[in-house]
């Protein structure tokens, strides 16, 4: 687990923290450009919420301090204000490529920035079990966006009853990729936790993770769901550890 100090960089940390900076850069690009070209925009939505998410989710804990985070987040934000020098109305743009339809640009920055303060939240709550913290970074890239790539185009076939215009088939979705999420967070993480074993609480988590996805109105997916993944495996899988902050 990084440890939460500045200090210096070993050769991994660079590496991590160049690729990171470049494949941000190059996916929001990528969103940038199918959203100017009449892509629906929950496509290149998803495409960064589940390309960016991943790399996050895999690489933060990687690190050996501070420092590989914070070097990732300049290099992207070096690139990014570097574009927008020599194309003013970028970040306004993007803002708009990455909206749901129907929601304003305040809402989407809202998004990203309630996902941050959950995602920051977790981190220093569950230090000590990183599986958790990648756990609930996945739970968002994987299960949430699986939720709308699969209800978009299969909604309503298998059941046609939706619930704010959420299907059974997203909820699905949701409810095996964060599976899928816990799963691959335990393998890397804890590899000494028997996953068979644990299956019934895997699934129950990912009911709990389902259900606020479900529940959540607008952006508020994205700071719900993180927390939710954490605290259902502290209770369920986890059971007893202590909290960092406590």
């Amino acid at each position: 687990m990084v440890d939460l100090v500045v200090g210096d960089l070993t050769t991994i940390d660079f590496a991590m923290a160049i690729a990171t900076g470049i494949i941000a850069s190059v996916v929001l690009t990528t969103a940038y450009y199918m959203s100017g070209i009449g892509i629906p925009k929950w496509k290149p939505r998803k495409l960064v919420h589940i390309v960016i998410g991943t790399v996050v989710g895999l690489t933060l804990v990687g690190y050996s301090n501070l420092s590989g985070p914070l070097l990732a987040a300049g290099i992207f934000l070096f690139i990014l204000f570097y574009t927008w020098a020599h194309k003013s109305e970028l970040i306004v743009d993007l803002l708009v490529a990455g909206s749901r339809e129907g929601e304003s640009k305040a809402n989407t920055f809202m998004a990203g920035f309630m996902a941050m303060i959950s995602f920051g939240t977790v981190f220093l709550l569950f230090f000590s079990r990183p599986e958790i913290f990648v756990a609930a970074i996945l739970a968002v890239a994987w299960g949430d966006a699986a939720g709308e790539a699969l209800g978009r185009p299969f909604g309503g076939k298998l059941i046609q009853r939706n619930y704010r215009n959420k299907s059974v088939e997203g909820s699905i979705g949701v409810l095996v990729f964060t599976a899928l999420a816990v799963v691959v967070s335990l393998i890397i993480y804890s590899p000494g936790t028997c996953i068979v074993c644990f299956l019934p609480q895997i699934l129950l988590v990912a009911i709990c993770v389902a259900l606020a996805e479900l529940l959540s109105i607008g952006w508020t997916d994205n700071f719900f769901i993180p927390m939710v993944a954490a605290v259902a495996m502290w209770l369920l899988i986890f059971p007893g550890i202590p909290l960092f902050l406590v």
